[in-house]
């Protein structure tokens, strides 16, 4: 589990993989959503910023400004990939203690190069000229910034810091070209290993946040995602998550819906037939809640969450061999963790995808009811819970913090069809056996 301090957004594997949100060769996850970096050190930021959510309103929101800020300048980090790559190697080489030592120790490896046929020097040159291109493409997206700088702008502090790098005298200086003579070679390594080591370094780790958040605000662009807004901590308003047109952000032409949830009824039971759309707009509202506390774009007309601690979603629950659990006994070991999270007084989004689908009707009903009666005192939490058992729903109708809402089905002929739009109330859909006979099932079995 991903839990390292109270101040640590939190969720488990069974959520990153229910909301396939990880994974850079991984089919359709998240994480290749918005992948669109030119630098190994952004690719591994970005990979940073999906395992760690903000758990802050003011953070959440100021990152958002600056992914927003972004997308509307005509900007672009133009570097290639194997550059910052072998910058950032180089810095972890040993600092020569002065310049005396840098010329010493290049003129050496020269010599090497000539006697022994090493490849050293070569290899020096080679790292200093990514340190040295890596500096011109940050001068030339320092340049960018400035000439379409707006008012407002949310990244001047990061802006100013990368001038205040790129215009020391030293560095400003710097003429030689590749390949370098000897004397070249180390007056370089003694200004990038040495006197300019941490500089670089910060520069390095600057370029990296501003190819991450271009990466991201390029995806934003391209899909006409928006920008969701964290609720400040100490608002009065009740609301936990109030969406408008919202999809999921991987499903071209997905239908989008609306919902809110609040505390004072912070608990959706839905209901609809299988393919319906249950499944994915519970994975459309675990993916959006969990970009959202990232400070990334999500696919909606508008959304408003309450910053919360963490997220767990039992979705496709595996059965586990290995140590004999059967698919329901997996399913009431995941609702005993979740409970056990939620008990705690955390303030958790909850997704329960057919609760207790592996035993049977009878239990499944009894458990199903009891699980979300409970759950639904729970008001500084919000719950998205999904059954076949309609009956359920009208067992659950008088306790006021539970919304209904279900997926239709509309019947063409002997033919269902799915408008996958949220609809008030509890489904009556029963097109199961429909669906077997449409197949010619009976038909083979005569």
């Amino acid at each position: 589990m991903i839990h390292k301090s109270e101040t640590t957004f939190i969720t488990d594997r069974q959520t990153l993989e229910d909301l396939n949100l990880l994974g850079k060769y991984k089919t359709g996850s998240l994480f290749n959503l918005f992948n669109r970096v030119k630098t190994r050190g952004g690719e591994l930021l970005l990979e940073s910023m999906f395992r760690s959510p903000l758990t802050s309103s003011a953070a959440i929101n100021e990152r958002s400004e600056k992914i927003r800020y972004l997308q509307s300048l005509p900007v672009v980090l133009d570097i290639e990939w194997d550059r910052t790559e072998d910058a950032s190697q180089y810095l972890t080489e040993r600092r020569p203690s002065n310049k005396l030592s840098s010329y010493f120790g290049c003129y050496r490896e020269k010599a090497q190069e000539v006697l022994y046929r090493s490849d050293k020097f070569r290899l020096q040159q080679k790292n200093i000229h990514a340190i040295q291109e890596t500096l011109f493409s940050a001068s030339q997206l320092l340049g960018a910034l400035i000439r379409s700088e707006k008012s407002g702008n949310p990244l001047k502090a990061s802006q100013e810091r990368l001038a205040k790098i790129l215009n020391a005298e030293e560095l400003k200086q710097i003429k030689a070209k590749y390949p370098y003579t000897v004397g070249q070679t180390a007056h370089l390594q003694f200004l990038f290993l040495n006197k300019y080591r941490h500089e670089i370094d910060e520069l390095l780790h600057l370029l990296y946040e501003l190819d991450v958040y271009l990466s991201v605000a390029d995806t934003a662009r391209n899909k006409s995602f928006i920008y969701a807004e964290a609720l400040e901590e100490n608002t009065e308003d009740v609301t936990l998550l109030s969406v408008s047109n919202l999809k999921h952000p991987s499903l071209h032409g997905a239908v989008g819906n609306p919902l809110s949830l609040t505390q004072k009824q912070n608990l959706l039971f839905l209901t609809g037939a299988n393919m319906a759309g249950k499944s994915t707009w519970m994975k459309t509202l675990g993916v959006s809640f969990y970009l959202a506390h990232m400070g990334f774009p999500v696919a909606a007309s508008s959304m408003r969450f309450r910053v919360m601690e963490g997220i767990f979603t039992s979705i496709n629950v595996p059965d586990n061999i290995s140590i004999g659990w059967s698919h329901f006994y997996a399913e009431v070991m995941r609702v005993k963790q979740v409970s056990q999270e939620v008990g705690s007084g955390k303030r958790l989004f909850i997704l329960f995808d057919e609760l207790f689908k592996g035993t049977n009707v009878k239990d499944a009903y009894d458990a199903t009811l009891a699980v979300t009666q409970r759950l639904a005192r729970y008001s500084n939490c919000a719950f998205v819970i999904s059954t076949h058992i309609i009956e359920v729903g009208d067992a659950l109708k008088e306790i006021p913090s539970i919304q209904f809402k279900y997926m239709p089905t509309v019947m063409e002929g002997a033919v269902p069809t799915y408008t996958y739009r949220l609809t008030d109330g509890i489904t009556e859909d029963r097109q199961g056996m429909i669906i077997i006979d449409n197949e010619g099932i009976f038909e083979m079995l005569e």
